[in-house]
C-alpha cells in the first residue's frame, strides 16, 4: 500500500525528483503546497536512502535550511520525514474509511435488504446488475461522497465506475456472481483487470470491485492479502480491493446448509489476466 501511495505520488508531481537533486546538491527549496512538499520530501529521502558516497547526507541538507534548532538531524526531520509521514498516514485513513463504508454496506444489504436487492436483480437480469450498482451508489452518496458516474477513461468508457468530483478519483465497480447466468469466475477476472485498467489511467492506488452473489454457488477468493478481512490483491503498485456482498434467497440458515460448490479465484488468476490480450466485453 505504501508503494502504491507513493508510486502516485510522484505521478502527481513529477517535478519533484529534479527539485530533490538541487536540494541534494544544496538548494533549500520547499513544495509550494502540501501535495508538491509531500513529493519533494519522497524525493529527496529516496536520495538519501540510495546514496552510498556522502557521509551523512541527511545532516548535509539539513544544516542548509534556517532553524531556530542546532541539531541539523531533527531539522531533516521536521521538513522531510514528517510532512511524508502525515501525507501516508492521511492516505492510508481515507483508504481505511472506504473500505469501513463498503463493509456497511455489505451488512446493511445482507441483514436488511436482501430480498428487495434480490427481486432488482432477478426481476430484471438485463439490467439487474446497473440496477444494484446505483443501489451502491446512492448509498456512497449518502455518505457524502461527491462523485460522477460513467466518466470516460482512456481504455475507453467504463461500464459503472464511479469517479470523485476530486482529485483523487475513487475507482469502484460493481459486479454479478452467478455461474447459471454467464458470470461466473471469467466474467470477475476480466472485471479484476478492467479495475486495475482504471486505476492506471486515473493514476490511483487502490481500486474496489463489489461483487454481488446472487446464486447459491459460494465465491472462495483465494487471495494473499487482507486489510481487516477485506481480500485484496497488489500488482505493480496497485491494490484492488474485493467485497463479496451475498443477496440470494437461502432457504436455511448458514449453520445448516448442505454442502454446496464452491467457485475459487486464486491470485495467480488474477496475475495471470493482465497478461494476456483483452478481449470484447465483460
Amino acid at each position: 500500500m505504501f508503494a502504491g501511495i507513493l508510486d502516485d505520488l510522484a505521478k502527481k508531481y513529477p517535478a519533484a525528483d529534479a527539485e530533490g537533486e538541487q536540494v541534494k546538491t544544496g538548494t533549500p527549496l520547499i513544495g509550494g503546497n502540501e501535495l508538491e512538499h509531500a513529493a519533494l520530501a519522497r524525493a529527496v529521502l529516496k536520495l538519501c536512502a540510495d546514496d552510498t558516497t556522502i557521509r551523512a547526507l541527511e545532516q548535509n541538507i539539513g544544516a542548509r535550511y534556517p532553524s531556530a534548532s542546532n541539531k541539523p538531524l531533527d531539522v531533516f526531520k521536521d521538513i522531510f520525514v514528517e510532512p511524508l509521514y502525515e501525507y501516508l498516514d492521511e492516505q492510508l485513513d481515507d483508504q481505511r474509511a472506504i473500505l469501513a463504508l463498503l463493509r456497511k454496506y455489505k451488512q446493511k444489504c445482507e441483514w436488511f435488504q436482501r430480498e428487495t436487492l434480490f427481486t432488482a436483480w432477478s426481476g430484471d437480469t438485463a439490467r439487474g446488475e446497473k440496477h444494484l450498482a446505483m443501489h451502491l451508489y446512492e448509498y456512497l452518496h449518502d455518505q457524502g461522497l461527491e462523485f460522477s458516474i460513467e466518466p470516460t477513461s482512456a481504455s475507453g468508457k467504463a461500464d459503472l465506475v464511479a469517479a470523485q468530483s476530486s482529485d483523487d478519483p475513487l475507482i469502484a465497480d460493481a459486479k454479478i456472481f452467478d455461474p447459471g447466468k454467464s458470470k461466473g469466475k471469467d466474467y470477475l477476472v476480466k472485471a479484476f483487470r478492467q479495475i486495475y485498467t482504471y486505476t492506471v489511467d486515473y493514476t490511483q492506488p487502490f481500486g474496489y470491485l463489489i461483487i454481488f452473489k446472487t446464486c447459491e454457488e459460494d465465491l472462495k477468493l483465494a487471495l494473499t492479502n487482507s486489510e481487516q478481512f477485506t481480500p485484496s490483491v497488489t500488482y505493480n503498485n496497485k491494490t484492488i480491493f474485493f467485497l463479496v456482498i451475498d443477496i440470494f434467497g437461502h432457504e436455511h440458515p448458514a449453520s445448516k446448509r448442505p454442502g454446496i460448490k464452491a467457485v475459487e479465484i486464486t491470485e495467480a488468476d488474477l496475475i495471470e489476466v493482465l497478461s494476456t490480450p483483452p478481449q470484447d466485453g465483460i
